[in-house]
């Protein structure tokens, strides 16, 4: 089945905000790999894109300005209307338009997807989070939280650093654990 890519008509069909030869550019001018050549690739390349725009559009919801053009009836978050770019002064973003950043957040989460399946979004069970491992005299301690699956999902930094002037809450830093000596 076909990608079917967001142009800013806020189609209810819509699955992705960049077309696979996009993030396929997109890697290349990074020095990123994003294989879309023969049948597994392609297909996959196109399941990547839906799952990177599904986590896309889940983790910043909340922080995209604005609300959906065509409301509940549209697909994806984006076109919105009311949205601006926080850049000074604020810039108004037209109600049919993708931002640059959306669909270079897009191809960032797409890339991330390709290479790991599900990484993203992975799957949590809070009872079996492990926190702490040992290796001889070192020992590693993880930031032990209150084992919620919104407390497991990676961090895209890159990402956040993509949008940041698009969003309405900025996201501060993350702990991810320490290191003692035993």
């Amino acid at each position: 089945m076909a990608l079917v890519v967001e142009t800013g008509s806020g189609a209810s069909g819509s699955e992705s905000y960049a077309a696979i030869a996009e993030i396929a550019a997109y890697a290349t001018a990074r020095g990123l790999t994003f294989v879309i050549t023969g049948g597994t690739n392609a297909a996959d390349a196109e399941a990547a894109a839906r799952r990177g725009t599904v986590w896309l559009d889940g983790r910043y919801r909340s922080s995209f300005p604005g609300r959906k053009t065509n409301g509940r009836a549209q697909a994806l978050e984006w076109p919105r209307i009311n949205a601006y770019d926080r850049q000074v002064p604020p810039e108004y973003i037209e109600s049919d338009e993708i931002p640059q950043e959306i669909i270079d957040a897009c191809c960032e989460a797409a890339i991330r997807e390709k290479a790991s399946p599900g990484s993203l979004s992975p799957d949590v069970t809070p009872g079996k989070i492990k926190k702490s491992a040992k290796v001889g005299d070192i020992g590693v301690e993880y930031a032990i939280g209150t084992g919620t699956v919104g407390e497991q999902r990676p961090v895209a930094t890159v990402i956040d650093d993509i949008l940041s002037g698009l969003l309405a809450i900025q996201r501060g830093p993350v702990l991810f654990g320490k290191v003692e000596r035993a």
